[in-house]
C-alpha cells in the first residue's frame, strides 16, 4: 500500500497543536497509519529509495533546526536564549550560559556535518559570550566558574554558579579549542574545571551549585545525577587535553559513586532532585562512557552495556499509537527523549567499535525516538496560525500540552539527527 506519510504526519501535528492534549486520531489508530512510519516511507519502495528518502528528511529537519537556533541568538550579547514562547512571538528577558554553550556545541557538530561557513564566522562571538560569563574574580568563592544566566532589563549578572553549567561549557570550550587552537579557550576550561574541583565532596558527590544572596553564599546540598554525570563527562574530557592527574582523581571519584550505586541499586536511577527516570539513567552511562576513553577498565564497560540494554527495555514500542511509540516511559518531554536518542546514538558507535552483539537494538531505539520528535516540529504545514510562522519552523515544542520551543530540545535532537544519518545506509 502506498501511503501519503507526509500528509498524515502535518495532519497529526495539526491536531496536536490544536487539540492540546485530546487527539481524535489515537481513537482512529486502526484504520490509518502512524506517523511514526514517516521514516519508512512505504513498503513498496526499494531499500535504496527508502534509505534516500530518510537522508532527505533529516538533512531537511537538520538545516530547519540549525536556522532555528541561528534565530534563537540574541545580536548584541552573542548568547542565546533558553525559550521561545511560540504563541506569543517573545523571549525571556535574560540568556543563559548553559544553554548558550549547548547550542553552540550543536551547532559545532552542523558545521561538521554540512560546513555552513557561517557557523565558523560566528565562533569569536559566540566563544566571547561564554568566557564574558564566567567569573574571573580571584576574591570570589566562584572564580572561575560561569555565572547561570545574564539578564538583559537591567543588564546584571546572575550570582549563581550551577556545577552542570561549567561542565556543559567546559564541552563547548573544548570543542572550541580543538576547532580554532585558540588558547583562550583551553585556559578557560582549566579555571572552570579547578572550580570544580571545589565543589567535590570526599564521597565524589558534586555539590549543585553556589549563589551569592544576603550577603553571604550558600550552597546546594541535594545529589543531581544529571550534574555528577556531566561534571564525570567534562573531567574525563579535561583529562584527555591536559593529562593532569588532579582532574582525573577528581572523575575517578565520581566513577566510583556511580559504580557503587549501580552495585546497591540497579541501573534504573534517581536522586534528590528526581525519583528513579531514563534521563537521570542515561547520564550515568554517558558519563561512564567518556571516563572509559581515559580508563578503560572492563568494570566500567560492563556497566555501560548492562544499563543501556536496561534503557533500551524502557522505551516504548509495543504500540502503534503516535502518542506513545517510541518515546521512554516517564520521560515525557522531547528534550528528555532528545537526549536519550543522543546517548542511544554514542552506544549504538561504541557498541560497534567493542564489536559487541545486539548493535542494531541502539539504531532502532534511535530511529524510534526520531520519530517519534518529528511529530513535535514546526514546520511551514503546522506553524501557519502562530504570530511568526517563520521565527517557528525548526523548532521542537515542549510537549502535547506546551507549544513553547526549550531550545536543548531542538540541540539533542539535531544532536541524533546528526549522528544517525551515516549509518542509515546499513
Amino acid at each position: 500500500m502506498n501511503v501519503n506519510w507526509q500528509y498524515l504526519l502535518i495532519v497529526f501535528i495539526l491536531a496536536a497543536i490544536v487539540g492540546g492534549g485530546t487527539f481524535w486520531l489515537s481513537e482512529k489508530i486502526e484504520e490509518l497509519p502512524t506517523a511514526v512510519s514517516l521514516l519508512k516511507a512505504g513498503e513498496s519502495e526499494e531499500p535504496e529509495d527508502k534509505t534516500a528518502e530518510e537522508n532527505n528528511l533529516l538533512e531537511e529537519k537538520i538545516g530547519q533546526g540549525k536556522q532555528f537556533l541561528l534565530r534563537m541568538e540574541d545580536e548584541e550579547k552573542h548568547g542565546f536564549h533558553k525559550y521561545y514562547y511560540t504563541l506569543e512571538d517573545s523571549f525571556e528577558e535574560r540568556l543563559h550560559t548553559v544553554y548558550s554553550a549547548s547550542i553552540i556545541y550543536t551547532l559545532l557538530k552542523i558545521y561538521d556535518f554540512d560546513g555552513d561557513e557561517r557557523i565558523l564566522e560566528k565562533i569569536p562571538e559566540w566563544g566571547d559570550f561564554l568566557l564574558f560569563m564566567q567569573n574571573k574574580n580571584k576574591e570570589s568563592k566562584g572564580y572561575g566558574a560561569f555565572h547561570y544566566s545574564l539578564y538583559l532589563s537591567p543588564e546584571e549578572k546572575e550570582e549563581k554558579f550551577v556545577v552542570g553549567t561549567a561542565a556543559l561549557s567546559i564541552f563547548t570550550l573544548l570543542d572550541l579549542y580543538k576547532k580554532v587552537q585558540e588558547e583562550k579557550y583551553l585556559a578557560s576550561v582549566r579555571l572552570a574545571g579547578d572550580w570544580l574541583l571545589t565543589m567535590q565532596k570526599e564521597d565524589g558527590v558534586m555539590k549543585p551549585y553556589q549563589r551569592y544572596g544576603d550577603d553571604e553564599w550558600y550552597y546546594g546540598t541535594k545529589e543531581s545525577l544529571l550534574y555528577n554525570g556531566q561534571v564525570l563527562a567534562a573531567l574525563s574530557r579535561l583529562y584527555n587535553i591536559t593529562q593532569e592527574e588532579k582532574y582525573y582523581n577528581s572523575a575517578l571519584k565520581i566513577a566510583g559513586h556511580f559504580e557503587k550505586r549501580v552495585e546497591e541499586e540497579g541501573c534504573f536511577l534517581g536522586d534528590e532532585y528526581r525519583s528513579p527516570n531514563p534521563i537521570s539513567s542515561a547520564w550515568v552511562v554517558m558519563a561512564l562512557l567518556d571516563f572509559y576513553k581515559v580508563s578503560p577498565e572492563e568494570k566500567y564497560k560492563e556497566i555501560i552495556f548492562k544499563c543501556s540494554r536496561e534503557l533500551v527495555k524502557r522505551q516504548i514500542t509495543e504500540t502503534t499509537d503516535p502518542l506513545y511509540r517510541g518515546r521512554w516511559t516517564l520521560a515525557f518531554s522531547t528534550s528528555g527523549n532528545g537526549w536519550l536518542a543522543e546517548v542511544m546514538m554514542e552506544m549504538y558507535r561504541f557498541c560497534q567499535n567493542e564489536e559487541m552483539a545486539g548493535c542494531q537494538n541502539y539504531k532502532a531505539a534511535v530511529i524510534g525516538v526520531i520519530q517519534w520528535l518529528m511529530q513535535f516540529t514546526y514546520s511551514e504545514e503546522n506553524s501557519s496560525a502562530l504570530p511568526n510562522p517563520q521565527q517557528a519552523i525548526g523548532g521542537i515544542f515542549w510537549d502535547y500540552n506546551n507549544k513553547y520551543v526549550r531550545t536543548d530540545s531542538v540541540c539533542h535532537a539535531l544532536n541524533g539527527y546528526v549522528g544517525t544519518i551515516p549509518y542509515l545506509a546499513e
